[in-house]
């Protein structure tokens, strides 16, 4: 069984955020039913570390990147855009040679 990274945004007020997740849902469901395991940090690591504290986030940043490194493909929603943050991600998936989606919504 294949490991795929779910890249989308997670970033912005609270109704983006809101809106955010829910894609990241979506998009988990999706690799699910494309018979991937999905991996999607922003839904849960954002539960125990806070974005707003630049500490947090540079932890969750970093775990995140070490899971991204254990997956076999990445699907990049790109529905609201490339974030600065999905850059990063991105970026190392091409440097490693994984695989990645572009879901063009």
């Amino acid at each position: 069984m294949l490991y795929g990274y779910v890249c989308s945004p997670y970033r912005g007020n609270i109704f983006k955020r809101i809106r955010n997740k829910r894609y990241a849902r979506h998009l988990t469901k999706l690799m699910a039913d494309f018979g991937t395991i999905p991996i999607t940090p922003h839904l849960y690591l954002t539960e125990v570390l806070k974005d707003s504290n630049p500490e947090e986030r540079k932890k969750g940043t970093g775990l995140s990147l070490e899971l991204l490194k254990m997956c076999d493909v990445v699907l990049v929603g790109t529905k609201y855009g490339i974030s600065e943050g999905m850059a990063a991600e991105i970026k190392l998936a091409e440097k490693m040679g994984t695989h990645i989606l572009y879901i063009l919504e």
